[in-house]
């Protein structure tokens, strides 16, 4: 599949007299960080470039060649892999830089979630962390959010490695939690781009990202990416994916006409059981652990992190005189319910872990 500035100019609604400063201007307005992804395209097409914008495309290059490396020194951990990113970037044209904003980890458990954390932190200048601990099924899930200064802060969002002890993280109207991925990276990938849907509305990115997908050589036999979907109960958001990319003309006949059929009589099926298996749209009140016990999330405040990230080891939840805190191998956090935490809480909770406020 070839990515143009036609095609650019027809995904973004510019008019193609318009120049090309336009269309980058555009993308700078659209939700997904386009501008990289225009002006590499642009320097393929041998447009004229200064020295402002091929320093922002050499910037994010250098950005994505990070996120590479991260990626491959992650996934060497038997079991571990990274959602979309590197895996879909790798399917653009050459020359075409897909813009990344942050890197998608899964691990099998805990254990591997640790570890992997333990090696970011010692590779990686990360000088904020965000944690999610929630039960499902019995099991404990743990989603934990590295993230670092960009190489220019005035300019690009800060770097973020996202791991997580499952793929798919669902939605309070009917879709659970689902750990595991497909076995081919590319229908992982599919169904990630699906899922977010469950976050936000798609974007021109999204799009563009499934008409590679579905034009990639190993993209399974139709039937294989309707069975997937309907496996994990994306085949709503993944018909509404597909028709957003059959309504840009260009693109449209990157996506199979039985492809649509089948999704459509699936997706009918997933929304019954999504009706029938909704979740109340406010949550009791409760404690932490009662907030966990009845499978809502509870979230991470770091108090203290460890010196030296241990590897090999899970997290423990431990409860104190004020609330509950997780000791984990990276370092200690007080679990609370949202963004506002009572002082009185904070205070006790490092006098829990020893630690001084600064």
């Amino acid at each position: 599949m070839k990515i143009t500035l036609d095609l650019l100019y027809e995904l973004l609604g510019v008019e193609r007299h318009w120049a090309p400063f336009t269309l980058l201007r555009n993308a700078r307005t659209v939700r997904g960080h386009l501008p990289p992804l225009v002006l590499s395209v642009a320097r393929g097409e041998g447009a004229e470039m200064g020295p402002g914008s091929l320093a922002e495309l050499d910037r994010m290059e250098r950005r994505a060649a990070v996120y590479r490396t991260i990626a491959e020194d992650l996934t060497a951990s038997p079991g571990t892999r990274v959602l979309k990113g590197p895996s879909l970037a790798a399917r653009y044209p050459r020359g075409v830089l897909r813009p990344l904003g942050d890197l998608d980890v899964v691990v099998p458990d805990e254990v591997h979630l640790w570890r992997a954390a333990s090696r970011v932190l010692t590779d990686w200048p990360v000088n904020h962390m965000d944690l999610t601990v929630l039960h499902t099924a019995g099991t404990r899930h743990t989603a934990l959010a590295l993230c670092w200064p960009s190489e220019d802060p005035m300019l690009d969002p800060e770097l973020k490695v996202e791991i997580c002890t499952f793929a798919y993280p669902g939605d309070s109207g009917g879709v659970p939690l689902r750990a595991g991925t497909p076995t081919e990276q590319v229908l992982a990938d599919l169904l990630a781009l699906a899922e977010e849907r469950f976050q936000r509305p798609f974007t021109v990115k999204d799009v563009l990202d499934v008409a590679v997908v579905l034009t990639s050589p190993d993209l399974p036999p139709l039937a294989a990416v309707v069975r997937a979907a309907d496996r994990f109960r994306l085949t709503p958001e993944l018909l509404e994916l597909c028709r957003a990319v059959l309504e840009v003309r260009s693109l449209a006949c990157t996506v199979p006409g039985g492809l649509i059929r089948a999704l459509e009589e699936a997706a009918p099926v997933e929304q019954d059981r999504r009706r029938a298996g909704a979740r109340p749209a406010t949550a009791p009140a409760g404690t932490v652990r009662e907030r966990l016990d009845a499978g809502l999330p509870a979230y991470g405040m770091l108090l203290r992190s460890a010196d030296t990230p241990a590897t090999d080891t899970c997290a423990v939840v431990e409860d104190f005189s004020a609330g509950t805190l997780l000791r984990t191998p990276i370092g200690d956090f007080l679990l609370v319910d949202g963004e506002i935490v009572d002082p009185e809480l904070y205070e006790a909770a490092l006098a829990a872990v020893g630690e001084t406020a600064r």
